[in-house]
């Protein structure tokens, strides 16, 4: 023992150190691995930590080097727990029972039946090698037998190991199993251990911070999924050992647990996206998929490992926008410090991601939700609301209409338009048909709106009932009137139904109280207070860019999806004399182009709004006062509070306010600034080179360097001629498809002339 404290005065530095984060019950994933031997991945076992206390559950091949890494001694752990006594769960106690006898710690030493037999038989086998190493220190095996004491559990029951509660339940598995919940410091941590859909699961993790599940599904890249069901059974003769995907994510969802973290996985590769769409159909808190040496919960994990305690609901999904623009042109990326940095293309959200579940159903993998691929005819949204109560599409009865917000998730500012022609789509037509304005009907291009279940507070126009909608074919939010101005008839647009993640759109808005609010649902902090002063977008971006607030630096100007995330569509001007966001907000009060007070000013985002004749010339702001225009001479409130439009980024300020379009829209130019960052801090800026040209499109291969999930987002289609189109005939044949255009090649075919034009592309079903 001497030597042992002389050694742990020699580390002291390191020790502190170790123990800087003990504070907080953590929870260290040293193997995520399976009996299959694999480099990357140990076998099962978990470190749970907190002050002076450290219990080890499972102890699996690769334990022990693991352990050594994160310079943690056995002899200081003071818990070996077992969730069950298979090989790939106890190869590894008899060495590390054997190191902890030697170092003679106090350890409980416990697990289901079998235990105390184990342990007995490692000290009878081992007895004469355990007899020889004490004898070097003058020892003999009765002066350490009392250091330790063996338990094997049966039933429900609770118990203290150090500062650290332990409660555990059995769960089902081939054999004796039980799962176990720590405590401490009002977290919780669960680690089922291997099971099947167990009852008991659910009511020992209710409410945990963290459940630490049993891959079992879990989908490797390239394979197919099973068709699975949460009720245990499955189809052969075969005892069923594993979870699958759709048993764990019911059982994380009745425990209501706020992290799902997956471990003991089969292969080292896991497709990520593949496999959170299965578990989003029934659990919507947050997902990590463990790794070796992974601590729970640590800043420095991954991003959505350190964003695990925030419950984020509300994830917002990136814009696409992957290119650069002035006010005139497209330019190579801005340096950091120039004037033009932090715009959309600067910062790498959430980016879109989706699968097509092959029946009529498209899953959101970012935000869970589900999705109707074809939205069918025009209705009204009476008619909408009775086709969502009677829908079976895709064999589920759960469908609705979307609110605005849930709507706008879809959005992508990679769509193109030119007044009232349509070019790109603001929508991923690779997996959504988007229908356009039916010319036939004297309707224009963008005439194809998709509208939500969000009605507008207020009043448009002349005093017009007014539902909220997003135009996916020209890029933008806007109030529809609810009937016919001159008919008095119900109008009519297209509803695109949604399914899960009830929670989307919601706001846990919480005042810091230094001058900034925190949306715990998504995950960004806001600037409690605008800035005050009408900027043009360049300024803007330099402002946000420079900002020093709460002691962080790291602000930006909010993308067009992270600041329409903050509209209060409970709230306007009319109805609650306040602007369309939260109280928590302070929103600066202005004047309106008539010099009557009780407006409120328009926001810029660093979205880039391509549109007109100029397409690089205007940016996005969200209308958090009355989106008023000038109608014969008279000025109203034309889109609603809420509204998302465009303005141009530059002009001489004496030119502005002015009107614009049919309904005289209200250009204001010099905006205001609310600024965001991450509240981890983990916002990543783009990194691609600073050598893009002017005006010259980035490559294919340099779009799938700035993206995440690149894979996972249709290309335009002038990017699939340059891949695809051998003859250059500006068409594609079925023979030169690749990839996903080729699966859906004869969906996409509308005339079936055996080719793809850009129309058929673009447009979805005009």
């Amino acid at each position: 023992m001497k030597n042992h404290w002389v050694l742990i005065l020699l580390f002291l530095g390191t020790q502190l150190f170790a123990q800087k984060n003990n504070s907080q019950l953590t929870a260290t994933i040293i193997g995520s691995g399976s009996p299959k031997y694999n480099t990357e991945r140990s076998g099962p076992s978990v470190l749970i930590s907190y002050k002076n206390t450290q219990i080890l559950v499972d102890m699996g091949n690769g334990t022990q080097a693991n352990l050594d890494k994160i310079d943690t001694k056995i002899e200081d752990i003071d818990g070996l727990l077992f969730t069950h006594h298979h090989l790939d769960h106890n190869e590894e106690l008899a060495p590390i029972f054997i190191q902890s006898l030697l170092g003679g710690n106090n350890t409980i030493i416990a697990g289901p039946e079998q235990t105390t037999s184990i342990i007995d038989h490692i000290l009878s086998i081992y007895k004469e090698d355990i007899d020889y190493r004490l004898s070097k220190s003058g020892r003999t095996l009765s002066d350490v037998t009392s250091k330790y004491e063996a338990k094997s559990l049966t039933g429900n029951n609770t118990f203290k190991i150090g500062d650290i509660t332990v409660s555990y339940t059995p769960v089902n598995h081939t054999i004796a199993t039980l799962a176990y919940r720590f405590e401490a410091n009002n977290t919780s941590i669960v680690i089922s251990g291997d099971l099947t859909y167990s009852e008991s699961l659910p009511l020992l993790a209710k409410n945990a911070d963290y459940l630490i599940m049993d891959s079992g599904g879990a989908i490797a890249p390239g394979s197919k999924r099973k068709g699975t069901k949460a009720n245990g059974k499955n189809n052969g003769t075969k005892e069923k050992a594993h979870v699958n995907l759709a048993e764990s994510s019911q059982m994380a969802k009745e425990a209501n647990v706020k992290t799902l973290v997956l471990t003991h996985f089969n292969v080292t590769v896991i497709d990520e996206d593949a496999t959170t769409a299965e578990l989003r159909k029934n659990y919507l808190g947050n997902i990590i998929y463990g790794e070796d040496l992974m601590t729970l919960p640590s800043s420095q994990n991954s991003a959505s490992s350190a964003n695990s305690n925030l419950n984020i609901n509300y994830p917002i999904v990136d814009t696409g926008v992957i290119e650069y623009y002035s006010d005139t042109a497209k330019i190579s990326k801005p340096s950091t410090g120039n004037s033009l940095y932090g715009q959309d293309a600067t910062y790498n959200g959430n980016q879109p991601s989706y699968t097509d579940n092959e029946n009529g159903t498209i899953t959101d993998n970012v935000t869970g939700l589900m999705w109707e691929q074809d939205m069918g005819t025009k209705m009204t949204l009476e008619e909408a609301i009775l086709k969502a109560n009677t829908s079976k599409l895709g064999g589920y009865n759960d469908w609705r209409v979307p609110t605005i917000k849930e709507l706008y998730a879809l959005i992508q500012f990679t769509g193109k338009v030119k007044g009232a022609k349509a070019i790109d789509m603001f929508i991923d037509t690779n997996y959504f048909e988007q229908p356009l304005g039916n010319s036939n009907n004297g309707e224009r291009e963008i005439d194809a709106q998709t509208w939500s279940s969000t009605e507008y507070v207020g009043r448009t126009m002349r005093n017009d009932e007014t539902i909220f909608g997003v135009n996916f074919v020209d890029g933008r939010i806007k109030g529809y009137p609810k009937y016919n101005p001159k008919t008095k008839t119900k109008n009519k647009m297209y509803f695109r139904l949604v399914r899960g993640n009830s929670a989307y759109g919601k706001n846990n808005f919480n005042d810091n109280g230094d001058g900034t609010v925190s949306d715990y649902a998504t995950g960004l902090m806001w600037q409690k207070a605008d800035d005050s002063i009408g900027k043009d977008w360049e300024d803007a971006l330099t402002y946000a860019e420079n900002l020093e607030l709460a002691e962080q630096s790291d602000w930006r100007l909010p993308n067009a999806k992270e600041l329409q995330s903050i509209v209060d569509y409970t709230r306007s001007p009319q109805t609650t004399n306040s602007p369309a966001i939260d109280p928590v907000f302070e929103s600066t009060e202005i004047k309106n182009p008539d010099g009557n007070r009780g407006q409120y000013p328009f926001y810029w985002t660093s979205t880039t709004h391509l549109d007109g004749q100029n397409p690089y010339a205007s940016a996005v702001y969200i209308a958090f006062g009355e989106a008023e225009g000038q109608m014969n001479g008279k000025l109203m409130d034309v889109h609603g509070a809420g509204a998302q439009r465009s303005d141009p980024k530059s002009g001489d300020k004496t030119d502005y306010p002015e009107y614009f379009g049919p309904q005289g829209d209200v250009r204001y130019v010099y905006n205001y600034v609310r600024s965001v960052r991450n509240i981890n801090g983990l916002q990543k800026p783009d990194t691609t080179p600073l050598s893009v040209p002017k005006d010259k499109p980035l490559k294919q291969n340099q779009q799938e360097t700035n993206s995440q999930n690149t894979k996972n987002r249709a290309p335009s289609f002038r990017k699939m001629l340059e891949n695809m189109d051998v003859n250059n005939d500006r068409k594609i044949s079925k023979s030169e498809a690749k990839g996903k255009l080729k699966e859906n090649f004869n969906k996409r075919d509308k005339n079936k002339d055996g080719y793809i034009t850009e129309d058929e592309l673009t447009r979805g079903n005009p």
